[in-house]
């Protein structure tokens, strides 16, 4: 049951991968004005999200909004199954629609954005509702673009590590493993975000760092050197090759966000 504040989200046919995504980002919405918790179908909730691209979850939702309580659980929920906000949740989310799309893959901001508006429509206690009421909808609001990094690592596992970690914060993240690779992906776009980790086959993090600095287009990207070192002698010379902060390898959670949340000027 929620407070006003805090929403149980109910998901029909999202599969297990996704609901621990969908885990990691209700964890970022405890600081919101909007909380969001994930519950099993069955349990009592205020918002649905529902796979629109599988059709037997776009059954069964379906056959719950007819409201036969006798086939389904919803009246564990102190409502009609039609008197509850849904989500749909697709690759290809349909422009000019007022129903409430969340486009796949997964990224914090799209999906607490929607979230945001749905919770708008949803009852502060679940039982207040009318059965046969219907709920309101609102058109889809256009998101700012994501924030953007450009992580550079020879290790497979750090790149991995830090997309997710990323991901989870709202950043669309390209990860190679080399500096020809990482100035190959700058000639292409724009990053709000650098990682460079010190040491890469062929010329190493200072070095990629000295030639970004130096660039009139490019300079003002932050970029953040990635070490196993934390010695003064590599902060002396991450300082002379212009880099705006150290990471040292394995940073914290809490340290790693706090850093990309300083950068992007993220709340």
């Amino acid at each position: 049951m929620s407070d006003g504040k805090t929403f149980a989200v109910a998901v029909i046919g999202i599969p297990e991968n996704e609901r621990n995504v969908l885990r990691n980002i209700f964890k970022l919405s405890l600081y919101r004005a909007y909380t969001y918790t994930l519950v099993s179908v069955d349990e009592p909730s205020q918002i649905m999200m529902v796979d629109a691209d599988d059709p037997n979850a776009l059954a069964e939702w379906r056959a719950w909004r007819g409201g036969d309580a006798s086939q389904s659980p919803t009246s564990k929920r102190g409502g009609a199954p039609s008197t509850i906000p849904t989500a749909l949740v697709t690759k290809e989310a349909p422009t000019n629609s007022t129903t409430y799309y969340i486009r796949r893959p997964f990224i914090a901001t799209r999906v607490l954005g929607v979230l945001d508006q749905v919770a708008a429509q949803a009852p502060s206690t679940a039982p207040e509702r009318t059965i046969g009421e219907s709920t309101p909808v609102s058109v889809q609001v256009e998101e700012p673009p994501a924030p953007t990094a450009l992580v550079v690592d020879d290790s497979s596992t750090i790149r991995k590590q830090m997309e997710l970690e990323l991901k989870l914060l709202g950043v669309q993240v390209d990860a190679v493993e080399s500096g020809e690779q990482a100035f190959e992906a700058l000639a292409r776009k724009n990053y709000d975000l650098i990682f460079l980790d010190v040491v890469l086959p062929g010329a190493d993090g200072y070095q990629i760092c000295k030639t970004i600095k130096k660039d009139k287009v490019r300079r003002k990207i932050p970029v953040i050197m990635l070490t196993s070192k934390s010695s003064p002698f590599d902060r002396v010379k991450g300082a002379l090759a212009g880099c705006d902060t150290y990471l040292t390898k394995p940073a914290k959670q809490s340290v790693f966000q706090k850093t990309v949340k300083k950068y992007l000027k993220l709340p």
